[in-house]
């Protein structure tokens, strides 16, 4: 009975790495919807999640294989994902024997393309398990592509970072791509506080601490969230501490008028209602009508007061006028691929410039919406300059009425080694276990100040 579950387990994995392939579906998004659905234990989702992120991770390294395994030169795409599903499993985990993987792999190949493809995976797979412990490495004189295929990473990706950092730094930045995030929960502190949140998810058996720089955060483990009575009672967020962190930058206060302008899914907004003791008028809104639904959900969820959620043609109309303005722009994402390893595959180089573009065209469509005196925050999770520094530095020039602050006095004393020399927020190479961001402040001059 053990053997088919584990077996129907595995096929549930297939359909998913299919599916994204296909689709290029979000992964999260897709892995919530068909997990949830199924009803799964809470194991038997963790085993999922763990073949259908490992495989997506580590999916350069696994097709070198493949292919210096294989005897012929084109492996079908569905063979092909069998067996990237198989390797993963023979190589990286050591918790399903190996005659169980080679088992299932057959059986999904023979259903899926017949008895010589079922031949041929068992053949492939038998001789890697023979050569498991001396499996041979991608190596050469070229370090990018031995970077890119040992860390399943695009050429293109590795060749920017390895220009701009050099070869010890990209080559760690690959290796922390492809490591586990840590769960990490923000205490919502109008309902609760982080002993209190701690005590009781303690008492249901999880391993829980204190994060290090966020006052808001508990570093978690051992617990499926979604179930949790505290969870339904809206006591915690599922945030990256960095992200945490991230909220504490625009300085927010009690009173003041607040625009969040790429507002979904909503973790910023409501940390910011927070903050300021829900004493704040906030606004959110965003570009894009399905994530404003996750926005809403959460909103509700945690009962986040004074948020209102207004389209984008309202919170900026020529009557406005806001005392801060957050703009957590759209971005490439390169620093959140350990959160979005399928982001690996599916971005493109061109898209960093295409990116800048549209935020600065954000930047600039904020500003006019900003009080004198008031304070504009530019935050991404991209790693890239073009996105982070170019774009602050052109929007610098471009209005001279905006001056830079130093975002040090805003972040808990902790985190404040994050902020540079250049008084931007950075968490490129950070030392805490954190998603990457950059960040820049600047306060608008008041109208004495500008004649």
């Amino acid at each position: 009975m053990l053997k088919k579950k584990r077996s129907d387990l595995r096929e549930r994995a297939l359909f998913l790495l299919k599916t994204a392939e296909s689709t290029g579906a979000d992964l999260s998004a897709l892995m919530n919807d068909v997990l949830s659905a199924a009803h799964f234990e809470r194991r038997d989702q963790a085993l999922i999640t763990e073949l259908v992120y490992g495989v997506t991770r580590q999916r350069a390294l696994l097709d070198w294989w493949i292919d210096r395994f294989s005897r012929v030169k084109r492996v079908k795409k569905t063979i092909r994902l069998i067996l990237r599903l198989a390797l993963y499993q023979v190589v990286f985990l050591d918790r399903i024997p190996d005659y169980a993987i080679v088992n299932s792999a057959v059986h999904s190949a023979k259903a899926a393309e017949g008895v010589g493809a079922g031949g041929f995976v068992n053949a492939l797979l038998r001789n890697v398990i023979r050569a498991k412990n001396n499996l041979p490495q991608p190596e050469g004189k070229d370090p990018v592509q031995e970077i890119a295929l040992s860390t399943s990473h695009p050429v293109w990706m590795v060749k920017r970072w390895f220009s701009r950092w050099g070869e010890a730094r990209t080559r760690a930045l690959c290796r922390s791509n492809n490591l586990t995030p840590p769960m990490t929960l923000r205490v919502n502190r109008l309902k609760t506080n982080r002993e209190a949140l701690m005590a009781e998810l303690l008492a249901q058996g999880a391993a829980v601490e204190p994060a290090s720089l966020s006052p808001d955060a508990l570093m978690a483990g051992g617990l499926s969230v979604s179930g949790l009575a505290a969870f339904e009672r809206g006591e915690f967020y599922v945030q990256d501490e960095g992200a945490q962190i991230c909220a504490y930058l625009l300085d927010a206060k009690p009173g003041e008028c607040i625009l969040d302008l790429c507002a979904a899914p909503g973790g910023k907004t409501t940390h910011l209602a927070e903050i300021t003791e829900g004493k704040a008028e906030i606004l959110a809104t965003d570009r894009s009508a399905a994530r404003l639904v996750l926005l809403k959900e959460n909103l509700k969820r945690l009962q986040s007061p004074n948020v209102k959620v207004v389209p984008l043609a309202e919170v900026l109309a020529e009557d406005r006028q806001y005392d801060r303005i957050l703009v957590d722009a759209p971005c490439s994402a390169l620093g959140i691929l350990r959160r979005i390893p399928e982001g690996k595959w599916s971005k493109k180089a061109k898209m960093i410039q295409e990116y800048a573009k549209i935020q600065l065209e954000i930047l600039n469509e904020a500003l006019p919406r900003l009080k004198p005196g008031g304070c504009l925050l530019y935050l991404t999770c991209s790693t890239e300059r073009e996105e982070n520094e170019a774009v602050a530095e052109t929007f610098s020039m471009q209005h001279a009425q905006m001056q830079r602050e130093d975002l040090s006095e805003a972040l808990p004393l902790a985190a404040r080694k994050y902020v540079d020399e250049a008084g931007c927020f950075t968490t490129a190479f950070n030392s805490d276990n954190m998603d990457r961001f950059f960040a820049v402040r600047w306060r608008k001059a008041g109208q004495d100040e500008t004649n």
